[in-house]
């Protein structure tokens, strides 16, 4: 091997051109070069740092924000509970009034609430315009921060169909059940129950009216009659669930009876609430649907001409349900008889007057009724006892509020715009007056207190 190695040594062997070989150099010592690991280690601690730097502060920017978010979101709160409260104030002044049978149904300030809170929500400039002094003057008026007030005006459910009314007496179910059958009776809904709802089932007036009675009242029987069992197939349903069989909390549950699908709700929905009393208010009436209903039922001749004249009845239950805009208030019973006899002759009188209501009377009047020839009359004579039955005249009962509170955001664009929408919160009350506060921490309190409040 050793012979062999050294001859491949002699061959291999670098020589020159004379053929004499070249002794093997040793190769040079490679040089270790670390000059630029320092740089490169500070380049990247930098950068780290940077990165680090950027997150803290994206979070704490984020942070920030979402306090300040929080803080404007429970100050709108506090400003729409500032809006109720003064509604509830309102509210309360307006029972006063009603108490004092010379002011009653004369006055109702709850329909200038809006108005009213400007004074303590507003802005300076719209205290300015409420009450007629800056807000500087006077302390409590106006919003420091922020603003509230109402929707619109306080309105009422008094002059709506209460469907809890069907676990009442016999006799109250059964006015109940009279005044659904009214609401639905007009030909003008026959398309309605020839179809089938959204769930392929098919009804006609009396079943679709049976099955919203007996989904809220407590008893199993149909209608009330013995022997007989509610049977409308809520088991076999693909969602198969119970009839409640007891008071519903909210208006929406009555969408779960057999048969009331959206065509339905979108016809008669306006007409249900679940709050006050059996026997709707005709001082605070204002659903041509229901007005034609209650004049059907009231009607003291059974065969009177108007009843078998669906437009002309409707014509005058739409008269009936503008009668306020026209300064007409119904007091009692009377009154409402009085005007549906002859609507032509009342508004006559309150045109005569000089008031605002005296010049909508008497531009209703020069304008005439759509659909009425000139000449013709339009009325129709109420049993009393058939209309008090279902109905009453006098203060309203219930009262529903929206009340909400706004904080503007501060962040802005260049041109000044927001760059954030406001933050509003709204409450949805009810109140009744008839309900006595159960939780009082001063006894006695008097009457009156929210029977639902939402806060969206």
């Amino acid at each position: 091997m050793r012979i062999a190695k050294h001859i491949w040594t002699f061959l291999t062997m670098e020589r020159s051109l004379g053929g004499t070989p070249v002794p093997r150099r040793h190769a040079p010592k490679r040089r270790r070069r670390q000059r630029g690991v320092a740089l490169i280690t500070v380049l990247i601690a930098i950068a780290l740092t940077l990165v680090i730097s950027n997150q803290f502060g994206t979070s704490t920017n984020i942070d920030m924000i979402s306090a300040a978010n929080y803080r404007d979101q429970m100050r709108a709160q506090f400003l729409a509970r500032s809006a109720s409260n003064l509604s509830e104030l309102v509210i309360r002044l307006q029972q006063r009034i009603d108490n004092i049978k010379e002011l009653r149904g004369m006055v109702q300030i709850t329909d200038f609430a809006d108005q009213v809170l400007l004074a303590f929500c507003g802005s300076a400039e719209e205290v300015q315009a409420a009450v007629g002094f800056s807000s500087s003057d006077a302390k409590g008026l106006g919003a420091d921060i922020g603003s509230c007030g109402i929707v619109g005006q306080i309105t009422t459910e008094d002059d709506k169909i209460n469907v809890n009314c069907a676990n009442g007496t016999d006799a109250t179910a059964a006015t109940l059940k009279s005044a659904l059958d009214a609401l639905v009776f007009f030909p003008a809904y026959d398309p309605l129950f020839e179809e089938a709802d959204a769930e392929g089932y098919r009804r006609d007036r009396a079943m679709q009216v049976s099955a919203m009675i007996d989904y809220i009242d407590s008893n199993g029987l149909k209608n009330r009659d013995r022997g007989t069992t509610e049977d409308y197939g809520y088991e076999s349903l693909k969602d198969p669930y119970k009839p409640k069989n007891n008071y519903i909390d909210t208006v929406g549950e009555l969408k779960l009876a057999r048969g009331i699908d959206d065509r339905f709700w979108t016809l008669f929905g306006s007409a249900f609430t679940v709050y006050g009393g059996c026997k709707t208010n005709l001082s605070a009436l204002s659903n041509s649907q229901l007005v034609a209903a209650i004049l059907y039922l009231a009607a003291k001749n059974p065969n009177d001409p108007l009843l078998q004249n669906p437009q002309k009845l409707f014509m005058l239950a739409g008269l009936v349900a503008k009668a306020k805009q026209f300064g007409m208030t119904f007091t009692t019973l009377d009154d409402f008889i009085d005007f549906v006899k002859d609507p032509a002759s009342q508004l006559g009188e309150v045109a005569g007057g000089s008031s605002t209501q005296g010049s909508a009377a008497n531009a209703a009047m020069s304008a005439g009724i759509p659909g009425l020839s000139s000449g013709e009359k339009l009325g129709m004579e109420l049993d009393k006892a058939k209309l008090g039955q279902m109905a009453t005249a006098g203060p309203r009962r219930t009262y529903r509020v929206q009340a909400w509170g706004e904080i503007e955001r501060k962040q802005k664009n260049a041109d000044g715009s927001p760059v954030y929408p406001p933050i509003r919160s709204t409450l949805t009350g009810v109140w009744d007056t008839k309900v006595v506060l159960q939780n009082a921490r001063k006894p006695p309190v008097p009457k009156g207190a929210w029977v639902f409040l939402r806060e969206d």
